[in-house]
């Protein structure tokens, strides 16, 4: 198979392509002829050096594809042909990839192969933030920041169909404006000033929830904004790992920080989050109420100028390999 390998100098981090020999599937997993894969700030780590895969998943960087099944577990719903995306903890940037069958799903038929790729990693993420650990409820507020990439434009979309009203925030207001039209109610610019525009689009209460995608020092604006007993979910770190915070407001208002991370999660786990989420998410994908957002699809022998085309910042949705 084709694969995306390290790069040959970790000082200089371009992945390049080369050939390994194709996966095997032991007992409980499904081999997938990779039609299209999605691109995460988790591979650009990979490639660094910084973010290893878990134990057990392939070297191979990438976390979402979307394909047809070539090898099934065995009797079952995933039989050779089967349209298939799925969540996984390495592997996906080749054109084979082997799969735990509790972390696929069907690929509606209205979506094409870049559309359902750019779906598991993003929605799993907002599934599991913004429901299994943000415990959001209809009727409630939530922020969701780092908006405009393509984990953001799908948990605002979630946390709608999920009865929320949701404020978006980001640096760029030309690609925050597009927010509107996947329900977004007010749309904040990052910076000093976040915790001041929250407060006055909710009548100075703040929010109940905010789904931080960001990190560094912007958290601290990210907690002004919460609402009292307001819960803060970190998800990422893109503006750094480190920051000084007043611990003052977090004891006085109450407040609920949590850290959170999907690839690790033991297989069982990510299974019953897989399942959740496509039962209320695949109904909303075949009508059109949820929506994956592609920036940019390249072909596979492109991999090096789509990793660079995440590194720049500048997709709004995600960037896509495509292998057919």
């Amino acid at each position: 198979m084709r694969a995306v390998l390290p790069p040959a100098d970790r000082n200089v981090p371009v992945p390049r392509l080369g050939d390994l020999p194709d996966p095997v599937p032991g007992p409980g997993e499904v081999l997938v002829a990779v039609a299209a894969a999605g691109l995460n700030h988790a591979d650009l780590m990979q490639i660094r050096g910084a973010y290893p895969p878990p134990p057990g998943e392939s070297e191979v960087p990438g976390l979402e594809c979307a394909g047809r099944v070539l090898a099934p577990e065995g009797p079952g719903l995933w039989q050779p042909g089967a349209r298939v995306m799925a969540l996984v903890g390495g592997g996906a940037h080749a054109t084979r990839a082997v799969i735990p069958a509790g972390q696929l799903m069907p690929v509606p038929d209205n979506l094409s192969w870049s559309e359902a790729t750019a779906i598991p990693e993003a929605g799993l993420t907002a599934w599991t933030n913004l429901v299994a650990e943000g415990g959001l409820q209809a009727g409630e507020t939530v922020l969701v920041t780092g908006a405009t990439g393509g984990m953001g434009s799908f948990a605002v979309q979630l946390a709608r169909e999920l009865g929320a009203r949701v404020l978006a925030a980001g640096r760029n207001l030309e690609r925050l404006e597009q927010l509107r039209a996947l329900g977004v109610e007010e749309i904040c610019v990052a910076g000093s000033g976040l915790a001041g525009q929250v407060r006055e689009a909710t009548g100075g209460r703040g929010v109940d929830l905010v789904i931080d995608f960001v990190g560094g020092a912007a958290i601290n604006a990210h907690l002004g904004a919460l609402c009292d007993n307001g819960r803060l979910i970190l998800v990422g770190l893109l503006a750094g790992r480190r920051a000084e915070v007043d611990l003052a407001p977090v004891l006085s208002r109450r407040l609920h920080i949590a850290g959170s991370v999907l690839r690790p999660r033991p297989r069982a786990e990510k299974a019953k989050l897989t399942a959740a989420f496509a039962a209320f998410a695949l109904p909303r994908l075949r009508d059109g109420r949820l929506r994956p957002v592609v920036d940019r699809v390249l072909p596979f022998e492109q991999a090096a100028e789509a990793y660079r085309a995440l590194e720049r910042g500048a997709p709004f949705g995600k960037v896509v390999l495509s292998m057919e």
